[in-house]
């Protein structure tokens, strides 16, 4: 989609380029990209699905300067950099059996109705042409995409420029909303410079081959908000998908389902795992105890309890064991992931260089 949105830009002579595609056999979801100057407008999906499902099947409905649409385009490529700016919007049928919708802008001159017919058959062919070029890949392997719509949470293939090569339907929904992480230009972005600049950094670390590099090694906070708390794991990207790849998943914060894993793999019991599953929701001692019927010394007693059994010596450990115990694929392999623990494995500080005798 990126290659036919700049060459589509080139072709009509145009700073910026809006790509949305809809797959005709997965439902109404589409996939979008820009170029240039335009942006991807979550007020405008409704529009563009309408446009793209009113071509599904067709063979190339349309292409024709935009004149009743400019706001709606403005909203998608920006405003015009001058008075006399021009834009044009196509739809048409893929032989993937896709629906493609695309805008692009702004022209100097306005869209002659005599190139109509030659530029619609032009931008097909720019699409296949694309299309093709992708599917050749020889990195590609054809269950990489199957594989990384199996995962449970969000998931892109990118490389270490941060430019995103594949995207699973749930990675798609979440750079959609823009809150934790977005598709910015092609390219993987974080909801600030800084946590962007983490991204490429670890990314550019797992892309390091070592000796017994573990896979999926390296947590980068996406948001530390109480509310809104959000990681991105990040490792190698299996050898079927592509090579020289990394792979970056979005776990789901579930704090129920952490804490059954955390009791699962070092044997808990209830009680100990309704705790648990509290202090992933970050309620004090008191809190606890208040939603358990509990006084807080019982609340801390059991805490400390806990803790001893699980060998780590503060709180936010927790999190790291809900990290560690957590499988990228859906609950019917996280038994497969959560293997059982002995009760004196010990976590290692951050500070430990050797882990103990």
């Amino acid at each position: 989609m990126e290659y036919f949105g700049k060459a589509v830009a080139e072709l009509f002579d145009c700073n910026s380029c809006y790509v949305a595609a809809m797959s005709q056999t997965g439902g109404s979801e589409l996939n979008e990209v820009r170029i240039g100057h335009a942006a991807i407008d979550p007020s405008c999906t409704m529009t563009v699905a309408r446009i793209a499902r009113k071509g599904a099947g067709a063979d190339c409905a349309f292409l024709e300067p935009v004149n009743a649409r400019t706001t709606f385009v403005r909203r998608l490529i920006g405003s015009e950099p001058g008075t006399s700016g021009h834009s044009v919007i196509g739809r048409f049928a893929s032989r993937d059996r896709s629906t493609v919708v695309f805008v692009a802008g702004w022209r100097q001159a306005p869209l002659v109705r005599a190139e109509i017919p030659c530029l619609a058959r032009a931008v097909r062919t720019v699409w296949e042409t694309a299309h093709s070029l992708v599917q050749r890949s020889p990195n590609r392997h054809p269950g990489a995409e199957i594989w990384l719509e199996n995962l449970a949470f969000p998931a892109f293939i990118v490389d270490e420029g941060l430019h995103v090569h594949e995207v699973n339907r749930c990675g798609r929904a979440l750079s959609a909303k823009g809150e934790l992480l977005r598709v910015d230009g092609g390219r993987l972005a974080g909801s600030s410079g800084l946590v962007t600049e983490r991204l490429r950094v670890a990314i550019r670390e797992a892309l390091i081959p070592r000796p017994g590099q573990v896979w999926l090694n390296t947590t980068v906070p996406l948001s530390t908000e109480r509310q809104q708390f959000a990681f991105a794991k990040i490792g190698a990207a299996p050898t079927h998908c592509d090579v020289g790849k990394a792979l970056v998943i979005v776990p789901q914060f579930d704090e129920v389902l952490g804490a059954h894993r955390i009791a699962s793999a070092f044997g808990l019991n209830w009680a100990e795992e309704r705790i648990i599953a509290r202090i992933l929701q970050f309620q004090c001692p008191r809190d606890i105890g208040a939603d358990l019927r509990l006084t807080e010394a019982t609340v801390r007693t059991y805490t400390k309890r806990i803790m001893l059994k699980l060998g780590i010596n503060r709180q936010a450990e927790f999190f790291l064991l809900y990290n560690l115990t957590q499988s990228p694929f859906g609950a019917g392999r996280r038994e497969q992931a959560v293997a059982p623990m002995s009760p004196d494995c010990r976590l290692l500080d951050a500070a430990d260089k050797q882990p103990p005798n």
